[in-house]
């Protein structure tokens, strides 16, 4: 008996038992027939000598004999091929369980694929969506820069050099160019929010460049004065950047600020104008 396996992802198992006898007995059965009428016919017709008899009567014991050992042999393998079938069953039994499993395992994959493609689609459109208006935060950004008071720039020099060069920008992941994007706007914030004392470098209308100590009130005034308090005025962010008026009637005032934003000075109200924008 042969039991093949259902699927290829199980071993196939075969199992041989071989039957021994039924031909056998058959075939006695038969002979003992044949005797049996042969002893009837030899007493019937009073030929039949004791030694005939005799002979008949060993072959018939021999027959019973046989006939005895092949039931008995028969009997043997009707309990192994009975016990060959419980263990059939039992393995047909386990091989539907693992068939069942594998088919509950193929459906939850494929429900996975899905899942995992729908998160898929979904990241490259917040993707899609994040790039979009991060193109519109850095071209908004890259028009205000000039506004921007120079020390802060300086200060996010590498900041900058990545928003501005098109190439870098363009090569960087979207993470970093995020990045970039709120450490510029982190500071604006910063800056804005505080009153700022700097040293600058810059050029008034007689074309002189001088160093200047720098009152940022926020990004949007500054107060400027010179070491000596000889020269002084104030500047206002434009699109073409700070433009920077002389008023030297104000160095007194802006040195009396810088005094105090130094701490050598206690703190009190400045009289300084306001320019209209």
């Amino acid at each position: 008996l042969t039991r093949e396996g259902k699927s290829q992802k199980f071993a196939h198992t075969t199992y041989s038992i071989p039957i021994r006898g039924l031909p056998a007995m058959t075939l006695l059965k038969n002979r003992f027939t044949i005797l049996a009428l042969a002893c009837a016919c030899s007493f019937a017709s009073g030929q039949t000598t004791v030694k005939e008899t005799r002979k008949i009567l060993e072959e018939w014991v021999d027959a019973e004999k046989l006939i005895s050992e092949e039931d008995s042999g028969w009997k043997t393998d009707k309990a192994v091929l009975k016990d060959l079938a419980v263990a059939l069953q039992a393995e047909i039994e386990q091989l539907d369980a693992n068939l069942a499993k594998s088919a509950e395992e193929a459906v939850g994959a494929s429900r996975q694929r899905t899942e995992l493609n729908e998160r898929k689609l979904a990241a490259e459109k917040a993707a899609e969506e994040l790039k979009a208006g991060l193109v519109q935060i850095e071209r908004e950004l890259l028009l205000s820069l000039d506004a921007f008071p120079t020390p802060m720039l300086n200060r996010l020099s590498s900041y900058k050099e990545k928003l501005t060069n098109a190439d870098k920008r363009n090569a960087l992941p979207l993470r970093d160019r995020l990045e970039t994007c709120v450490a510029i706007l982190q500071a604006a914030h910063l800056f804005n929010e505080s009153v700022s004392l700097e040293r600058q470098e810059f050029s008034l209308d007689d074309g002189k460049s001088r160093e200047f100590h720098v009152i940022y009130f926020g990004m949007s005034i500054a107060y400027f004065v010179n070491e000596s308090g000889t020269v002084s005025g104030y500047g206002i962010p434009s699109q073409r950047g700070w433009q920077w008026k002389q008023k030297d009637e104000l160095s007194e005032e802006i040195r009396r600020g810088v005094a105090i934003r130094n701490k050598r000075a206690l703190p009190a109200f400045l009289r300084l104008p306001i320019p209209a924008l």
